[in-house]
């Protein structure tokens, strides 16, 4: 019955199929019942469904979606593009290709190791925590080809700049005869006074009242200043 509704003039618009699956109009569109279904002509199959073409697409995607995979429905424009894979061969060209040599180095390796060491006012005498500072520089150093040691003392401004002077040279000392006792070689030591013209305070102890020792406020703010310095060169 359904073939009976071919029109004449859709025929020619599915002329490519000789054997059109649905019922069309003379633009090539399928025809619909009311409830919005493609009419099927006695030569329907799921076969001839998909093999009919709509604008391009199966007849199928547009009457019977359900008998079609999803991506059998979409055009060239609409298919996702795949990233192309490697033949084997580039594949295998790829793979074969060397990482780049890692550089590593080799040789010694120059080093720089650095302590400090505190005192208290008015003395040359190493305090505890600074001999364990040193402690640690001596142990640091068993591993290193040792160059040379430098120690540089200083001292805070309170009192005559020549004392100053001498009780800076007097600390550096000390810090000396404690790295030989720790088995640093005499020969490798240099020590240095620099007096009370390197301070580590500049501007945050002033206005503290009196330059005596007597100020005890001044004195404790001045502790950072009575110091060695201490840097040892190597190769390790």
């Amino acid at each position: 019955m359904l073939a009976v509704l071919l029109l004449p003039g859709a025929l020619p618009a599915l002329a490519a199929n000789d054997l059109p699956p649905y019922v069309v109009d003379g633009s090539g569109q399928p025809m619909r019942s009311g409830q919005g279904l493609c009419w099927r002509t006695g030569y329907w199959s799921p076969g001839a469904a998909e093999a009919s073409r709509i604008e391009g697409r199966p007849a199928a995607c547009t009457c019977d979606p359900d008998l079609m995979p999803s991506d059998a429905c979409l055009t060239v424009a609409e298919r996702p593009v795949q990233p192309r894979q490697a033949s084997a061969p580039a594949a295998a060209a790829v793979s074969s290709v060397a990482p780049p040599p890692v550089s590593t180095v080799t040789g010694p390796v120059k080093v720089k190791l650095s302590a400090e060491a505190k005192f208290r006012f008015n003395t040359s005498v190493l305090e505890p925590e600074s001999r364990r500072r040193l402690d640690a520089l001596a142990e640091e150093l068993a591993g290193v080809e040792l160059e040379v040691v430098l120690a540089v003392g200083h001292a805070d401004r309170i009192g005559p700049a020549a004392y100053n002077q001498e009780i800076s040279e007097k600390r550096a000392a000390e810090v000396k005869a404690y790295l030989i006792g720790k088995g640093i070689p005499a020969q490798q030591i240099y020590t240095e006074g620099k007096g009370e013209t390197q301070p580590a305070h500049l501007t945050d102890c002033q206005n503290l009242g009196p330059e005596s020792s007597r100020n005890r406020r001044l004195v404790t703010c001045l502790e950072a200043d009575r110091r060695v310095e201490i840097e040892a060169i190597g190769i390790r």
